[in-house]
């Protein structure tokens, strides 16, 4: 897409706001969810950190040949080891119970018999004084130390999100703590008069915080401010001193009570501010600014636009303060190519529509029910999944390309 006269296309906006984003500082700290790594992490201990039974069974020397063991067999038991038990070593023509985890003596050239193989029943119970063996195993079943993976095995790059399988993998190989990049501070300031009075509620600011909470780990301060200009300079101050990113609603276009925009064109030195119109809807105007060196995203007031252009350009942004790659486009994020379930809206400039989506044997994307969507159409969000970014028209049936919220 290009620029339509004085607009910004939403590529420019997209590649605009990174330009103001740069990527949080480093520190050391335990391994929680939604951590970004700054360093490569590296695994302290080999998996698995000693040799074990992959097996509940009984554990014997190995045979010097095959004919040496012909079933069935029958061997003393002399010992029980439960994982977490000290080792035991079986000598030639005796055995010990094993369960899985129970650790076997280092380089112990031996292998486990399955308790299935035997005439041992299944589950708990008494060590048996005697097994007998119906028939030996095709392998040894003994899980060696470092067989997975050796001590300093990198198990994740810098760049990475700390995830539930990250954090199984870091802690079986013995490391509990990671230079990952500071959780993001984040401001949002619901502005209008409206707001402050009763006549409208917030719902801007909370429905932000939802959005902006989902992306990840974040310290989110959320504020109401009217459209007095001392007051929101004060609140601009008082966010930027505790922040890392501020993102407003409303006040961006150039009405008389327009009050972001006019604050920030009144404090901001002109290089570092820019207000206009993105070619988009909804949605068209934006804005962005440095306040104290702090980046300020600021997004229309009406909600679905303020809605659809966090999906659109906040999340994202939120990936690159966090420290996740860099986003190449607007279009750099998980993606599911879907049927249309309905005829979309003809876009008369390109078109963010919310949408819902079903997976059944296909997937299946459809815009809300009842009249084409507006800005203000609040009430059409919920049952949404992802939008689709329309550039020219889509009917029933046409595939479509959408991105999962």
């Amino acid at each position: 897409m290009t620029s339509t006269g004085t607009d910004l296309s939403i590529e420019e906006y997209f590649d605009r706001l990174h330009a103001l984003v740069r990527v949080l500082p480093a520190e050391r700290a335990p391994l929680v969810q939604g951590r970004v790594l700054a360093e490569p992490l590296f695994a302290r201990l080999p998996l698995p950190p000693r040799d074990n039974s992959a097996m509940d069974g009984f554990l014997i020397p190995a045979p010097a040949s095959p004919d040496d063991l012909t079933t069935p067999f029958t061997l003393p038991v002399i010992g029980d080891v439960p994982a977490g038990s000290p080792t035991q070593v079986p000598q030639p023509g005796t055995a010990v119970r094993i369960m899985t985890g129970g650790e076997v003596p280092e380089g112990f050239d031996g292998l486990v018999i399955p308790v299935e193989n035997t005439d041992v029943p299944l589950g708990p119970g008494p060590v048996p004084e005697t097994v007998t063996v119906h028939h030996l195993p095709d392998r040894n079943h003994i899980r060696r130390r470092g067989s997975h993976i050796d001590a300093g095995h990198q198990l994740a790059g810098s760049a990475t999100l700390v995830d539930a399988p990250l954090i199984a993998a870091s802690l079986s190989s013995g490391v509990d703590s990671a230079v990952v990049h500071r959780i993001p501070r984040v401001t949002i300031i619901a502005t209008g008069e409206e707001l402050i009075n009763g006549q409208l509620s917030d719902s801007n600011g909370p429905m932000l915080e939802a959005l902006i909470s989902s992306t990840g780990l974040c310290e989110i301060t959320r504020t109401v401010c009217g459209d007095s200009p001392i007051e929101l300079h004060r609140r601009f101050n008082a966010a930027a001193a505790d922040s890392d990113l501020i993102v407003t609603t409303g006040g961006v276009s150039a009405g008389a009570f327009d009050v972001v925009r006019a604050v920030i064109e009144d404090a901001v030195e002109r290089d570092d501010y820019w207000f206009g119109h993105v070619n988009q809807r909804p949605g068209a105007p934006q804005g962005h600014a440095l306040w104290d060196g702090i980046p300020v995203v600021c997004l229309p007031g009406n909600p679905v636009a303020a809605f659809v252009s966090a999906h659109l350009y906040l999340t994202q942004l939120l990936r690159s303060l966090r420290g996740l790659p860099r986003p190449a486009g607007v279009k750099d994020r998980p993606c599911l190519t879907a049927v249309a379930g309905a005829d979309f809206p003809e876009p008369h400039h390109p078109l963010i529509q919310p949408c819902s989506i079903t997976m059944t044997e296909s997937i299946t994307a459809s815009p809300p029910p009842g009249p084409r969507m507006r800005s203000h159409h609040v009430a059409a969000l919920p049952g949404t999944h992802g939008f689709a970014l329309l550039t020219s028209p889509v009917a029933a049936g046409e595939q479509l390309t959408v991105y999962p919220y």
